[in-house]
């Protein structure tokens, strides 16, 4: 499925990576996902909250139907967020440029989580 058609199909997006800082790309994402009107959830093992936003420690303390994962995170921390993915049924994993490797890939294949490689905020402008 192409990025375009994934953002027209699915509303409930999960962000990894969030950050308060204004400059960064966890922030940017989030933001511009809930300015064009998606349900955003931003995860988050450092902060509490975005501009009064919410964000949770992990996937698994959404308590919401999330469709999407979208990767602003390292590679090191992927792959245990794959695995709250594939423990929870979400299919989707949208990977940011420089956050994935081959190896973690391959892995996401093995694991059953269909790729969608593309910047978001490109994809949403």
């Amino acid at each position: 499925m192409e990025p375009k058609e994934i953002l027209k199909k699915y509303k409930h997006f999960a962000v990894l990576g969030v950050t308060q800082n204004k400059d960064k790309y966890g922030y940017k994402i989030f933001k511009r996902l809930i300015e064009k009107g998606y349900n955003a959830y931003g995860v988050s093992p450092i902060y509490k909250a975005v501009d009064d936003i919410p964000l949770y420690e992990s996937l698994e303390d959404i308590n919401a139907p999330i469709e999407v994962v979208i990767f602003v995170v390292n590679k090191k921390y992927a792959f245990e967020y794959i695995k709250q993915m594939t423990d929870l049924g979400i299919q989707y994993a949208w990977m940011q440029p420089g956050t994935y490797d081959d190896e973690l890939l391959e892995h996401m294949k093995n694991v059953g989580v269909t790729i969608i490689q593309a910047c978001i905020l490109v994809e949403t402008e």
